[in-house]
């Protein structure tokens, strides 16, 4: 009754969703798909790195994103940018899976044979044509959203490569735009307020940083971008990714440049650009309500940065010149200068031998006070700076650091840059180790080159993302996010070798108790593929599942038991609480060790005309665990105490837990429908033990019901040949609608014997 409930409300409070209305007025395309398919939101926190996150947090200016991490159970990773460390190479490998597919974000481009900025529109849907014909699109049939390329997304929005939702605004009848203000009513205001309040801001920063002596004129710029990039664009992108949720899209990918753009102007850890982060957490908080309300597809959030930002101090200011003049001064203007970020490139107009590249490299350095210059020399690249020559890749220890956390994949990376195709004669870099960090346009933060702090961004994903990382590395790549993305989208099973994180053998037995309630959640959708996710979280050894379907017309007539056990790679014994036709209902014990039926039969009800008795049942089995035969039994009691009652009476008996077989370790689980000190309760107790009221220092937690544990109605029981090493009843948004129930995970120790 209470899931129905809640599923009435659900369905009330997306009848009168804005993003529901909006997508009838807008007449935009419903993806409907079967809501066993997963959806994935990626979402790109752009320039922030691994430090600056980390501050962030303790700030609380990402207060959203810290209660992922401990209500959510969210793993925080390292993620290596890889070189250029800059959005087109981060995504070019995202996206379509090729490592350092731009040698800059300003390069000469031999193809087209004229110098391009990743900017360029007309360029970057040009270059992304090339890219397509390499690679295949990981956003094929999703969604982008302010990203420099869209992966080959069905929709792009604001896209430096394709845009189209000014087509979808202007094809809709301009009658309901009064509609969508009315809609929007709140959004528009707030938006309106929260622009006033970054203007003043801005204007107020802008007459500080002029007067601390930063050039008017970049400050100035800095005034629209925060109220246009931090608050418009954000407000924007959101509303439609809420949207595109609604709509059923199976990937979609938005990029918040917020505090990349605020970093660039006034450094990585200054309270400018972190200010900027709490309005994109909130936004991500707003996309992941959104989420838990899809009714299409079970979405997934996964929140990245593509790389971080070093503190530097713009070539201008230390020297009083631009780079460009201070290198065609060098050359006599015969030289072109790509330079954006503290990386760029040296194209010369005439041929230079190897002294002529040795001889202007050392000038590069010490006149022209680049911190560090790469030559190509047969298949090495030479490496100059103020401390000498380095040979790379074999002195990269001695160029980079003992210290940079990426060092091997630096090796690879950085070679890319410089035997890239349009790579120049010269490759630049303002970051070198032991030196202050510059950047060549006038930035005071900035990122391309391959700085720690550039390199070292991070990723947020679910505790079970089935992350796919190549080599013995502790960190993820580009690369290593696209193969973990299609893997959540494609994955069949969930079994040992694909969880991560996987147990291998162990001493410790972990059971896990769970009423999945026929797969039905508690949003009406009725989806194996949730339960199973649940369950593989916590990689139990032994499952004791209730109320399971097979061949019933209301879960799609599939076995739901052969499916689970299927797909998480585990052998399983079901036995059907009653029968009708062809359709039955009842409980299933999965294992991952050896396991054998002893017996299944059904327990006795009272017949009484006045209500209906469902029929109940019981499944007895044996499992070999590390040499020892583990008895379990799987149950589901009666609601009426009277008959609950007689059916605990039932189990004790010499039938079940009684029987001369039924020796050993002995684990009774399932779910009882009654409460602790109930009389069924303590007639277990009186021979068994309540795993959860015999671990020390443990609070006892209801399993009942999702949202809401107000009852402790599952339970596991155990003989004295163990001991309860702990107790979790997990309590992610995932549990709580994946059944009205939520699962009971048991681990277990054997007492005094060596196993």
């Amino acid at each position: 009754m209470i899931s129905r409930i809640e599923v009435i409300l659900r369905r009330l409070k997306r009848f009168f969703s804005r993003s529901e209305w909006t997508i009838r007025l807008l007449q935009l395309s419903r993806l409907k798909q079967t809501t066993a398919q997963p959806g994935l939101v990626m979402v790109q926190i752009d320039g922030l790195s691994m430090t600056q996150f980390s501050r962030a947090l303790q700030k609380r200016n990402l207060p959203f994103l810290q209660s992922l991490l401990v209500k959510e159970r969210y793993l925080l990773r390292s993620f290596y940018s890889g070189l250029p460390s800059n959005t087109p190479a981060v995504q070019g490998e995202l996206f379509y899976g090729i490592k350092g597919c731009v040698p800059a974000f300003y390069f000469f481009d031999r193809q087209t044979n004229r110098a391009v900025k990743m900017l360029d529109m007309s360029f970057v849907e040009e270059f992304e044509k090339r890219l397509k014909a390499k690679g295949a699109g990981l956003m094929a049939g999703g969604s982008s959203y302010s990203d420099i390329f869209n992966g080959s997304a069905k929709e792009s929005h604001c896209c430096w490569s394709h845009m189209d939702w000014e087509g979808v605004l202007w094809a809709a009848n301009p009658l309901i735009f009064p509609f969508l203000v009315i809609l929007y009513a709140d959004i528009f205001v707030r938006t309106l307020v929260l622009v006033i309040i970054e203007f003043f801001l801005a204007v107020l920063d802008c007459i500080r940083g002029t007067l601390k002596g930063r050039l008017f004129f970049r400050e100035l710029e800095l005034v629209w971008q925060r109220s246009l990039v931090c608050v418009l664009l954000r407000e924007f992108v959101t509303a439609g990714v809420c949207m595109d949720i609604m709509r059923g899209v199976p990937i979609i990918h938005v990029n918040f440049l917020g505090y990349d753009e605020q970093a660039h102007g006034r450094g990585p850890s200054s309270n400018f650009a972190h200010w900027s982060l709490r309005g994109i957490d909130d936004a991500i908080r707003r996309i992941y309500n959104v989420i838990k309300e899809s009714p299409w597809r079970h979405y997934d959030l996964w929140v990245y940065s593509d790389h971080g930002q070093a503190k530097t101090t713009p070539y201008f200011v230390k020297y009083g010149c631009t780079i460009e003049e201070a290198v065609k001064e060098l050359f006599d203007g015969s030289a072109l200068v790509t330079a954006m970020g503290p990386l760029g490139h040296i194209y010369v107009n005439k041929a230079l031998n190897i002294d002529d590249l040795h001889g202007y490299a050392k000038k590069l350095v010490s006149q022209v006070k680049i911190p560090l210059v790469l030559t190509k020399e047969g298949a090495k690249v030479i490496a100059w700076t103020p401390h000498g020559s380095f040979i790379f890749p074999d002195q990269a220890q001695e160029l980079f650091g003992q210290g940079h956390p990426f060092l091997e994949d630096i090796k690879e990376d950085l070679l890319g840059v410089c035997f890239h195709p349009d790579a120049g004669e010269f490759v630049i870099a303002g970051w070198c180790e032991g030196e202050e960090a510059i950047s060549f346009p006038l930035e005071y933060g900035a990122h391309a080159s391959m700085g720690p702090e550039e390199t070292h961004a991070f990723v947020l994903l679910p505790m079970d993302a089935p992350v796919e990382i190549k080599g013995n590395k502790n960190y993820m790549r580009p690369l290593d996010l696209r193969q973990t993305a299609q893997h959540f989208l494609n994955q069949e099973t969930m079994g040992p070798s694909l969880v991560p994180g996987s147990r291998g053998p162990s001493k410790t037995l972990t059971l896990m108790s769970y009423n999945v309630h026929g797969c039905a959640g508690m949003d009406g959708c009725i989806s194996t593929e949730r339960i199973t996710r649940v369950i593989a979280r916590y990689r139990p050894d032994i499952i004791a599942l209730q109320e399971l379907d097979v061949g019933r017309l209301r879960s799609g007539g599939i076995d739901q038991a052969e499916t689970i056990a299927r797909k998480l790679e585990m052998t399983y014994h079901f036995h059907p609480a009653f029968r009708w036709k062809d359709e039955q209902y009842g409980n299933a014990i999965l294992s991952r060790y050896p396991m054998a039926l002893i017996k299944s039969g059904s327990l006795p009800i009272v017949a009484d005309k006045r209500r209906p008795h469902e029929s109940r049942g019981v499944l007895w089995v044996t499992v070999e665990f590390e040499g020892k035969k583990i008895q379990v039994f799987n149950t589901h009691l009666s609601w009426w105490p009277h008959e609950r009652v007689i059916q605990a009476d039932a189990l004790l008996s010499e039938q079940w837990l009684g029987h001369p077989d039924c020796r050993g370790p002995v684990i009774l689980c399932g779910d009882f429908n009654c409460l602790p000190r109930s009389t069924a309760h303590r007639k277990i107790c009186g021979k068994l033990y309540d795993s959860q009221s015999v671990l020390a220092g443990h609070r006892p937690r209801g399993t009942w019901f999702g949202h809401y544990p107000v009852g402790r109605i599952d339970y596991v029981f155990i003989n004295t040949h163990f001991q309860v090493d702990s107790i979790t009843v997990p309590r992610t948004d995932l549990e709580k609608i994946a059944s009205d129930h939520l699962p009971l995970v048991t681990e277990l120790d054997f007492i005094g014997e060596k196993i």
